[in-house]
């Protein structure tokens, strides 16, 4: 995808193309070179983008500090990468939003395949103060709960900070179930990645707000719908752990009125099923997204595992949800709406991701869907050994489609969506 010289400038004009241009590197941005270039990520947008050779070597050109002169013909790169977040200019270059495949540069074979893990998401706990209906993890808690005990988080922090990936997820389970170790995990990860708090905001989301801080975390809530009651009725609650009357809609509504207020970077994540993939509902929770100020909005087709797959006929839907979300993000772009959208099929290749389990194991869910692939890592060559199991059980192809927002095709086809300056991400 680039970006063109008709960008919109700060007051709504174009840019004048024959200004001089200085950029720098953007702050906490993560980048990892590859043979086909690098890959970056932004943290405030919890956005990856693919980059191509010429993209990568003018990007290194720019310093993190004081913002260089941009040569005339480099231009246009830096500008793309600026409109990503990627980069900063002088004059500045208006942020626009994404909705198709996040690559900067030419990818004649579309995406790039990767060696090394992107993201590894970590549980903090097996505890859960809901019960998704379609919970992909459910395998992963319901069996480990009774035996939970206080050393199991310093195998997490093993093997999650031995894994070679640009980002951590601390999840679970409900990270906020046990702040403890949501604290510890997270600044264990941030020695070396970019980190990320999976939440449903039941609990104290107040009191990881420091930490979270501290170490430039994105904070993402799980919200499936604009209206509450079939929200909660996708996410009901437990009631072994929270007070009848809790309301997952409520909470993670509140949680992203808290996160926003706080100057957290925070996104929302929504599972598509068949009870709300309807063109309409999704649409309102776009709406509703937008006036929270939520800029980041993932969608994840739901997985035919864990729950969902002991209940295909009520919840799964598959490829007719595509269709669905390819008019969704075709609306939402034509508005020129300012959300990052990402759609993610991994009902299409289960085996995409790369969890950590509540007690320190590799668990990668089996390609036919029949449970996870659980793997311990001994303590000699840990790393060597994760990237093994990464390569030989992961479908990395899968697993590069998923943060590079692979499902859907290009929208629009050109690749230029302008944002006027009340549209900036």
């Amino acid at each position: 995808m680039l970006v063109t010289d008709r960008l919109p400038g700060a007051a709504g004009s174009r840019l004048d193309i024959d200004a001089p241009l200085r950029g720098r590197l953007a702050a906490g941005i993560r980048l990892r070179r590859e043979s086909f270039g690098s890959i970056a990520y932004v943290p405030a947008r919890d956005h990856f983008y693919a980059l191509d050779r010429k993209h990568r070597t003018v990007l290194e050109k720019l310093s993190t500090s004081d913002a260089r002169p941009v040569r005339p013909e480099h231009r246009e790169m830096v500008t793309a990468m600026a409109a990503a977040s990627i980069c900063e200019t002088e004059p500045p270059t208006p942020q626009r939003a994404f909705y198709g495949r996040s690559l900067l540069g030419s990818f004649p074979g579309g995406i790039p395949s990767i060696k090394a893990p992107m993201v590894v998401n970590c549980f903090t706990t097996a505890q859960c103060p809901l019960r998704c209906t379609y919970c992909h993890a459910d395998d992963l808690m319901v069996s480990y709960r009774g035996d939970e005990n206080a050393e199991w988080i310093d195998e997490v922090i093993r093997v999650a900070t031995a894994t070679p990936a640009m980002v951590g997820v601390v999840t679970g389970g409900e990270p906020l179930a046990a702040p403890g170790n949501a604290e510890r995990l997270l600044a264990a990860l941030a020695r070396d990645k970019a980190v990320v708090l999976d939440t449903s905001g039941v609990g104290d989301l107040g009191r990881l707000v420091p930490v979270l801080r501290q170490y430039n975390a994105h904070v993402r809530f799980s919200l499936d719908s604009a209206q509450a009651l079939i929200n909660d009725r996708l996410r009901p609650i437990n009631r072994r752990q929270v007070p009848l009357g809790t309301s997952s809609f409520r909470k993670a509504t509140e949680g992203v009125r808290l996160a926003v207020g706080e100057g957290l970077a925070c996104s929302v994540q929504t599972v598509v099923t068949a009870r709300n993939s309807d063109l309409e509902g999704l649409t309102e929770l776009r709406d509703m997204l937008l006036e929270a100020r939520v800029r980041t909005w993932a969608l994840h087709i739901v997985v035919p595992a864990g729950k969902a797959a002991q209940r295909p006929n009520k919840l799964l839907i598959g490829d007719d949800a595509v269709t669905t979300l390819t008019r969704l993000v075709a609306d939402t772009a034509a508005q020129r709406l300012p959300i990052d959208i990402r759609v993610t099929g991994t009902h299409r290749q289960p085996n995409s991701t790369l969890l950590i389990s509540a007690k320190g194991e590799v668990a990668i869910q089996r390609r036919d869907g029949a449970g996870k692939k659980i793997l311990r890592v001994g303590r000699a060559m840990a790393r060597q050994r994760l990237l093994r199991q990464f390569r030989r059980h992961v479908d990395t192809a899968g697993h590069a489609s998923r943060y590079l927002n692979g499902t859907l095709d290009l929208y629009p086809k050109d690749g230029t969506v302008e944002l006027s300056a009340t549209g900036a991400v």
